[in-house]
């Protein structure tokens, strides 16, 4: 097949399975943003889907949704590029590399994430914890203002995909040679990809509750950089405050990524 053809089909595949499993999981996103910003207990969390039903309102679980899918399709294709192709390099490279090539590509693909998560996070946050959105932001702070919180998310993503990249490998490499399989099937891969996935979500939580502080203030505070944000945590609110958020992130984005790159997988088989 023609290469430029493949990079299009391999692109539409990451897309769709981007779209499927964020919109299973944007609740709980929004919920993570509202945890780690305003500090509300995952308890609440069920008190509030209960008031939401009664209310009526359910639609705010799915606020800041609309930016999130129009940039979740480009933001994953790039991750996956990102890991395909330098996986590919240093593999055709390197063929005795192993554990490095896995690392340095997932960080490649946490790197390139950044270049549209970060402004399509940046107005899902504010649209999660303050109303407000895109238009908002480019009438106060122009184009620099969709980056805001960029290195936090640069670290986070990094760290995350790192880890979440490099145990997969590991848990499908053993689970084959136990197994005595060559390929797996899209529940094998879901279920392999999950604990990878709550150790990728701890890791990179610390980055995540700054990036969201600083994404989610007032758009006419005074910038306040990435390690600003972390050593205030650590001095004025204690190290436990960085890990604000954790359960329901660690629910959702395990699961998400799990279904995520499981989805990317069987899609691509498919083409």
């Amino acid at each position: 097949m023609d290469t430029a053809k493949q990079w299009i089909l391999n692109g539409t595949a990451s897309g769709l399975a981007a779209c499927t499993s964020h919109l299973i999981h944007h609740p709980l996103y929004t919920y993570k943003s509202q945890t780690m910003y305003h500090g509300q207990s995952f308890h609440g969390f069920w008190a509030f889907l209960k008031q939401a039903k009664d209310s009526g309102r359910l639609r705010f679980l799915y606020r800041g949704l609309p930016p999130r899918m129009l940039a979740i399709m480009p933001e994953k294709i790039m991750k996956m590029y990102a890991w395909d192709l330098s996986r590919g390099y240093i593999s055709n490279k390197y063929p005795e590399a192993k554990y490095t090539k896995w690392i340095i590509a997932g960080a490649f693909a946490g790197a390139a994430t950044t270049v549209v998560g970060c402004p399509s996070e940046r107005i899902m946050v504010l649209s999660q914890v303050r109303k407000q959105g895109f238009v908002q932001v480019i009438k106060d702070q122009g184009l620099k203002g969709l980056y805001k919180g960029w290195t936090a998310t640069l670290y986070r993503d990094i760290l995350f995909n790192i880890t979440l990249f490099t145990t997969r490998e590991l848990f499908k490499e053993q689970y084959k040679s136990k197994k005595g399989k060559t390929d797996l099937n899209v529940v094998e891969s879901i279920v392999l990809g999950l604990v990878p996935g709550f150790l990728a979500a701890v890791i990179g939580c610390p980055h995540d509750v700054v990036k969201t502080r600083m994404q989610g203030a007032k758009l006419d505070t005074p910038y306040r950089s990435c390690s600003t944000i972390f050593f205030d945590i650590l001095r004025n609110e204690g190290p436990r405050n960085l890990m604000k958020g954790l359960i329901p992130r660690l629910i959702a984005v395990p699961s998400m990524m799990a279904w995520f790159v499981a989805l990317d997988e069987e899609f691509k088989k498919r083409i």
